[in-house]
């Protein structure tokens, strides 16, 4: 005969405690991912959001935590686009497309899963060089100064070390997709273009008329970034 919830033994403490410290890590991974995607949107990042997301990825990556969480937003930044052109060695004209594209891509599942590939590769850019060094303080700098500049030269190699596995990553991302169309078309060269599709803001499209496809809105994005003037 079955007990009742009265008479049935409580959990152990040790039950307990490994229960909540899983949900505890379960409801971390759930905030740390879209909490490290904002903090990366503006071009900088947080080092506790930097930290807390390299440590939980592999839980995260499993379960598939790490979403785009900024394209529902109430004020949705622009979307990305990449443009492809295949060339052939034997003097056949090229072939030039873009994905995602709604006019090809049917059924709207498949279209949203090009869309996804496209912000993914946005996503995982990382310049081709790494951050730049930070520059040795003066002969007459005093020990302040140099204690600074030895942290300086410790955040930079952090900065390197993880510099170094985004560009790793976006270069795997990259090339399979070269591979893959190479071997769509039979191609012998192909060629990417990352493009910045940016929505017109509510008084452009109320006061000036721009369309949301104007062709001034998609911007081509440079693989090496412009170097500010010194």
């Amino acid at each position: 005969m079955n007990k009742s919830l009265a008479e049935q033994q409580p959990l152990a403490h040790w039950a307990k405690t490994l229960i909540s410290l899983l949900l505890i890590v379960h409801l971390t991974a759930v905030f740390i991912a879209p909490f490290a995607f904002a903090c990366n949107a503006g071009g900088s990042t947080s080092p506790l959001a930097e930290a807390g997301y390299r440590a939980l990825h592999p839980y995260i990556a499993a379960l598939f935590l790490d979403h785009g969480y900024f394209f529902f937003a109430p004020n949705p930044g622009p979307n990305h686009l990449v443009d492809y052109k295949v060339e052939f060695a034997d003097g056949r004209p090229p072939i030039e497309g873009r994905f995602p594209n709604l006019a090809r891509q049917r059924p709207r599942l498949l279209y949203h899963r090009y869309f996804m590939l496209s912000e993914a590769l946005y996503a995982s850019y990382a310049p081709p060089e790494a951050p730049p060094e930070p520059s040795p303080p003066p002969l007459t700098a005093g020990a302040a100064e140099r204690t600074l500049h030895q942290l300086q030269r410790k955040e930079h190699q952090q900065a390197v070390a993880a510099w170094q596995r985004q560009r790793k990553r976006y270069d795997a991302m990259r090339q399979s997709i070269e591979q893959h169309l190479l071997a769509q078309y039979g191609g012998d060269r192909v060629t990417l273009t990352r493009i910045e599709h940016r929505p017109p803001l509510p008084d452009e499209f109320e006061s000036l008329h721009r369309k949301l496809n104007d062709p001034d809105s998609y911007v081509k994005l440079s693989e090496t970034p412009t170097r500010a003037s010194r």
